[in-house]
């Protein structure tokens, strides 16, 4: 694969505190978790958007900004902003998920179609060590691939599919979750899987299926065993991350068609809702060794008009009534 390297822009991010402790919602028998949440917003002319996607255990955060309806990666780390995008394909559609604790981000851009009566785009994920060098991730003979979470040991996940209008066949088309490492690509079996999130070693392995066109659940793979999550109130349900003593969070629907984050952690399930009164959804998107937790919610103003903002919501151990 061709290595790149591309100088990066770096500024002084902008932390803005939302608020103090809050105790997460509790949908089953057990402990009440306290998160301190803040939102984490790029602070540059004219963004219209910002999203939270993942965090290593250094406490670095890579996600995804807009200026208009033009797109980059970021990464957040110790105060410091760098935008990142890929030096390929068409500008302004890169996007980062994931970073390991050794500073490698894995993210997803878009490029021109290449297959004869295929899409005009594709999706084709990428790697982005410590140094700003890139590295392409293409699974073989697939159009799109997408690339969302990284190891420790250097693991990909992520999916790939053939064409955009795969996507709309029953039971996912062509789309499978896929495991990468050092330009070996291993293909999940069930179709219409997307992989999200990975241990250390891949004996957890956490994502979303869409048995239809319309409907996704999240599901688990640990040992090879895969079984679909029971997210409580849930009409649908993603699962995003999960870290090495087995915390998975992600996002649900419920009947009232209100999107909430959540937590299952050591057998206990919890909602995410980031606080205020004009906060419409949460989605939490990643998680660290500490249980940091990342991710992203819409607000809207007086006048109707929505806004997006990420957020990282930390811990208060003192507070956990089960620790």
């Amino acid at each position: 694969m061709k290595n790149l390297r591309i100088a990066a822009f770096t500024m002084l991010a902008t932390l803005f505190v939302a608020g103090s402790a809050v105790p997460l919602g509790t949908a089953l028998a057990g402990s009440k978790h306290h998160l301190n949440f803040k939102s984490v917003d790029v602070d540059l002319p004219g963004v219209t958007l910002t999203q939270a996607l993942g965090i290593n255990a250094e406490g670095d955060i890579v996600g995804r900004y807009q200026v208009g309806s033009v797109g980059h990666g970021f990464l957040l780390s110790e105060d410091t902003f760098t935008t990142i995008d890929y030096p390929g394909g068409i500008s302004g559609t890169t996007q980062a998920h994931g970073i390991n604790p050794e500073g490698v981000v894995v993210g997803l851009y878009t490029d021109h179609g290449t297959i004869v009566g295929g899409d005009a785009v594709r999706t084709r994920a990428f790697l982005r060590d410590a140094s700003g060098n890139f590295t392409a991730i293409d699974f073989p003979d697939a159009e799109n691939t997408f690339g969302i979470k990284i190891s420790p040991t250097g693991q990909v996940v992520g999916c790939y599919h053939h064409q955009g209008r795969d996507f709309a066949v029953s039971g996912g088309g062509t789309m499978h979750g896929y495991v990468y490492l050092n330009g070996a690509y291993e293909s999940f079996a069930v179709p219409g899987t997307m992989h999200n999130g990975i241990t250390r070693h891949g004996s957890i392995i956490v994502g979303v299926v869409f048995p239809t066109p319309a409907t996704f659940y999240a599901y688990k793979v640990e040992h090879g065993d895969y079984q679909l999550l029971d997210i409580p109130n849930s009409i649908s349900s993603d699962a995003r991350d999960v870290n090495p003593s087995g915390a998975i969070v992600g996002f649900f629907i419920d009947s009232a068609n209100k999107t909430h984050g959540f937590l299952v952690r050591k057998g206990d399930f919890a909602t995410i809702d980031f606080p205020g009164a004009d906060v419409v959804s949460t989605q939490a998107r990643g998680i660290n060794p500490q249980g940091d937790i990342v991710g992203f919610y819409v607000s809207k103003d007086a006048s109707g008009v929505s806004h997006t903002h990420g957020f990282v919501a930390t811990r208060n151990k003192d507070e956990d009534e089960d620790n």
